[in-house]
């Protein structure tokens, strides 16, 4: 090829790359509040620590501007008459117009507000919240994952935004689908159908993907009212992701994983209130002070092997199989072990207790996606718990789409290994929170059918360490801990199809320590 072939040929791809986004812009536009302009996507914030947090905006630039120059403040009253910090921050394309600031030298678990300027014009204004670095007596955390926007309205956002309550916002990840309109978790409802319209593959593409879910008027209003901790699951990437592929991925139609791979981890920090990353890892931990500590892991592209097809595959104990790698084993076990914090908490993808559904799904009954899939490395990790004598743990999980409570246990199933009444053995609780809007068993049996399915499921003493358990309704999870309890509401809302204000609280559990 000669130069001046290869130029052309760079130059026409740089032309297609405009055009493609061009036209996902051409999309969104009708999305669009005017009145936000120019920062549609509103702002956010996360990674709370007691002295620091993160400030996210984005921003559509003036035309033909190459740099753009923002200025933010941090103030103490939403008047903004007690300016506490402010600055400048410059963005550019390559960036997508996003803007990340980690503002340190702040007070410990005090709300602040904030807001960012460009060009004379004012975002909306943000209210965040610092962690405790003292004992209190309280801390709530909103716990939330999988919204799919075409299987329907943010209700459980909104409804979570209008609380004056919490503290901090967990997102467990499948904060978006990769699918197609007409996908998976499609709704028929046109006003929610996926853009762009095709599965996402590129850097724009992924781009446009989050420019249409955070366009979503109650998403903005959950990041506007709270900080929110992100770790993300597999749809962030494509179904089933692990470290090597997806099951949504087929390399001669999509090409390589790896480019994919690198597309949607760009967009994915391009668009999150994240402080910036330790040696390029996702993974990492939060205090909240003695009450609690958190450790958010990442199950997918850190250390994840592929799944097996069953539990009959030759490789299903393979103790080479990973969830989490060897690098976050250590990580998370060191930190647990060396944490003085009366509640150690666990941002968990996907179920960690074990489940047999035998009396379910016969044929399959163990799920390959979940911890059940990587029997070795668990067996290895609950050995760890029991020999360190932990009480204290609570996994929250995501990604199953369902509500479930069940008493952290190495083998629930086993006589004689774990006892319900007198919680041998147990070393803490796992409580999982519904979906956003994304498919549970709701959505593909009738509920007569759903609840005999639930009944089946413990049927023969199977699964005594299930405490909690609701196929069929979408919500969010409010935990509050103390010194003496870590409790679990689960808020469920009425519909999906529209846009609807209703929510109750449909289940609750608590989990005591001694």
């Amino acid at each position: 090829m000669t130069k001046n072939h290869f130029s052309a040929l760079i130059l026409c791809l740089c032309c297609f790359c405009a055009a493609a986004q061009e036209i996902h812009l051409d999309a969104l536009r009708p999305l669009q509040n005017p009145a936000l302009a120019p920062f549609y996507y509103g702002v956010a914030s996360g990674d709370p620590a007691p002295d620091a947090i993160a400030l996210w905006t984005k921003v559509a630039p003036a035309p033909g501007e190459v740099v753009a120059t923002l200025q933010w403040e941090l103030a103490e009253d939403e008047q903004f008459l007690k300016i506490v910090q402010q600055g400048e921050v410059e963005t550019i394309s390559d960036i997508n117009w996003a803007v990340n600031v980690h503002v340190g030298g702040l007070k410990a678990f005090q709300f602040y507000y904030y807001r960012f300027a460009y060009q004379g014009k004012y975002s909306r204004t943000g209210r965040t919240k610092t962690a405790p670095v003292d004992a209190v007596q309280q801390l709530r955390i909103g716990v939330t994952s999988c919204a799919n926007h075409q299987a329907g309205y943010f209700n459980a956002y909104a409804q979570l935004a209008r609380r004056d309550d919490v503290d901090v916002v967990l997102h467990l990840g499948d904060y978006i689908y990769e699918y197609q309109p007409g996908g998976y978790g499609n709704s028929q409802l046109a006003a929610r159908a996926h853009i762009p319209a095709k599965e996402i593959v590129s850097l724009d593409d992924y781009r446009a993907r989050y420019a249409q879910y955070r366009l979503d008027p109650d998403l903005q209003e959950l990041h506007a009212r709270f900080p929110v901790i992100m770790i993300w699951d597999d749809h962030e990437f494509a179904n089933d992701a692990y470290v090597d592929g997806a099951q949504n991925h087929q390399p001669d139609k999509e090409g390589a994983w790896q480019a994919r791979k690198q597309a949607a981890r760009q967009a994915y920090f391009e668009w999150m209130p994240i402080r910036p990353e330790q040696a390029g890892k996702l993974y990492r931990s939060f205090s909240f002070g003695p009450l609690a500590e958190l450790w958010m892991l990442d199950e997918r592209m850190e250390g994840r092997s592929k799944q097996v097809k069953s539990a009959a595959d030759s490789m299903y104990h393979s103790p080479t199989r990973s969830m989490l790698g060897q690098g976050q084993f250590e990580w998370l076990t060191n930190g647990l072990e060396q944490s003085q914090a009366r509640w150690r908490l666990i941002g968990n993808q996907v179920i960690m207790s074990s489940l047999d559904g035998s009396k379910v799904l016969p044929q399959n009954p163990k799920f390959m996606d979940m911890w059940d899939g990587y029997p070795a490395e668990r067996e290895r990790l609950f050995r760890f718990f029991e020999a360190k004598n932990m009480k204290n743990l609570v996994v929250l999980t995501g990604d199953c789409h369902t509500t479930w409570a069940m008493d952290l246990t190495r083998a629930p199933n086993t006589p004689g290994q774990y006892a319900r009444k007198s919680h041998k053995n147990v070393v803490g609780i796992e409580y999982t929170t519904p979906s956003i809007t994304s498919a549970n068993y709701d959505e593909y049996a009738k509920r007569w059918k759903v609840r005999i399915g639930q009944k089946r499921f413990k049927k023969g003493g199977l699964n005594p360490h299930v405490r909690v358990m609701d196929l069929m309704h979408h919500g969010y999870l409010l935990l509050t801990l103390s010194q003496e309890s870590a409790r679990a509401d689960w808020y469920f809302v009425r519909k999906l199809s529209v846009r609807d204000q209703r929510e109750y609280r449909g289940r609750k559990w608590v989990y005591r320590l001694d």
